[in-house]
């Protein structure tokens, strides 16, 4: 199967924030709100104590606010992304992808590259893209450039499940 697509902000924040849900980095974020949690609490036990109850009190709600971005990503860390992506300058670059069973050879303007789907550690898909990350890159796929057979092979090929949607 083979296909010209072209990555926009949105698709790459979509990418990172679906690598994000399905790599384990989630629990870590719950660690860093009780991690500020706990800070909190001991600058309001000890608030009589001068500026460091209020330093400690400033470090531990910012932890909590990292922990509930990391839980919950969506906007605040779409936003990262959509500006990084402004810097590597994907916008305008058209790529094309040939997927068959052995796995994937993308070819953009200036360069190419395969994977073989034994090589890809993350896979996954929400309602707008496919990802697929791999020794450090991550390959992202819109589905508004597939057709509905076309998604259901990639998804047979990849060892997704026939419907899933994160």
């Amino acid at each position: 199967m083979e296909f010209d697509y072209e990555i926009s902000a949105d698709d790459y924040a979509a990418a990172h924030i679906l690598l994000h849900k399905l790599s384990g980095k989630r629990l870590a974020s719950a660690w860093w709100f009780l991690g500020g949690a706990f800070l909190l609490l001991v600058a309001l036990i000890e608030r009589d104590r001068g500026w460091s109850p209020i330093l400690l009190g400033a470090v531990g709600i910012w932890w909590m606010w990292a922990g509930v971005a990391g839980i919950f990503p969506g906007e605040s860390m779409a936003r990262p992304y959509r500006k990084r992506y402004q810097e590597i300058k994907l916008k305008g670059k058209k790529c094309r992808a040939s997927i068959n069973d052995d796995g994937f050879q993308l070819f953009g303007e200036n360069s190419s590259w395969s994977i073989r789907w034994a090589d890809i550690s993350q896979k996954g898909e929400d309602d707008r893209i496919f990802m697929f990350y791999s020794q450090g890159v991550l390959s992202c796929f819109g589905k508004r450039y597939l057709a509905e057979e076309q998604q259901q092979a990639l998804r047979r090929l990849a060892g997704l499940p026939a419907a899933s949607v994160a």
